[in-house]
């Protein structure tokens, strides 16, 4: 098995058993996840795989082949364990602040949005993108990147270990609060949630209401930048609701900036 159907089958059977998961305790009913949020799902699902991977693998194959001629392969020597934290930084780094901006700078905040507006955390979510939002993830740039240099090794483990844990944080069950009540665990993990990206935290963000946190806890792994910029809030409970207090056109939450419908009325 190569490389690449490894990182495939990991990531189709982390987001089927979630899905399998979640569909026995009640999250996919018809009540709690209609065919307006199924069908968003499907359609980041093939904006991320049929558009935005091979758009930018053409686009950085053009500008190293144009510009930076000579670099394939440059970087193969490099010891894994030396390149890979090095990208897993890299990559959390920039998605931090990407995210931080589309909550800051309006004209990205529209295009964030759809991420934001399910009223349920589920597996769906992981892919509730506006189309375009998908040109914009680091991830994707650096993964073309590092494969034109040879650390194709590295970018899968890296993107791997923020695909799990971006998985378990999207996940309807607080799995984080039910480990924090066993003996011995609080002190492990009032350490843990300053580093990590846990449940609480990614929660608190899609949150409304009193221990919601919007503008803060960007990190899709490393907790710690949202400590270090001042963006964390630990607020160790479960949110009230989740989603947008307004609605918008399907249309424009998937293909904003060229479909503009503006609010409508719940």
């Amino acid at each position: 098995m190569t490389i690449e159907q490894l990182v495939g089958v990991v990531v189709l059977s982390v987001f089927l058993s979630m899905l399998l998961l979640e569909a026995l305790g009640g999250h996919h009913s018809q009540r709690t996840n209609t065919w307006r949020d199924r069908g968003f799902a499907l359609a980041g699902i093939s904006a991320q795989t049929l558009m935005a991977g091979p758009v930018v693998a053409l686009l950085i194959g053009l500008l190293f082949g144009k510009v930076f001629t000579g670099t394939e392969g440059a970087l193969a020597h490099v010891a894994f364990w030396v390149a890979f934290p090095l990208v897993f930084f890299l990559q959390e780094f920039c998605h931090y602040w990407l995210h931080r901006w589309s909550h800051e700078k309006r004209w990205l905040w529209k295009l964030h949005r759809t991420h934001h507006s399910a009223p349920q955390l589920n597996a769906l979510v992981l892919y509730r993108y506006n189309i375009f939002w998908t040109l914009l993830l680091p991830q994707t740039w650096i993964g073309a990147i590092c494969v034109h240099l040879g650390l194709y090794e590295v970018f899968a483990a890296a993107i791997l270990i923020e695909f799990v844990v971006n998985a378990l944080t999207h996940t309807p069950y607080r799995w984080d609060l039910a480990l924090r009540r066993l003996p011995g665990m609080t002190p492990v993990f009032n350490v843990l949630e300053k580093i990590i990206t846990l449940p609480d935290t990614h929660h608190a963000h899609h949150g409304l209401g009193q221990h919601a946190h919007a503008r803060g806890n960007y990190a899709i792994t490393l907790f710690c930048l949202d400590m270090l910029y001042g963006t964390a809030k630990i607020p160790r409970e479960r949110q009230e609701r989740f989603g947008l207090p307004g609605r918008f056109d399907w249309r424009e939450e998937l293909f904003w900036p060229l479909v503009r419908k503006g609010a409508i009325r719940k």
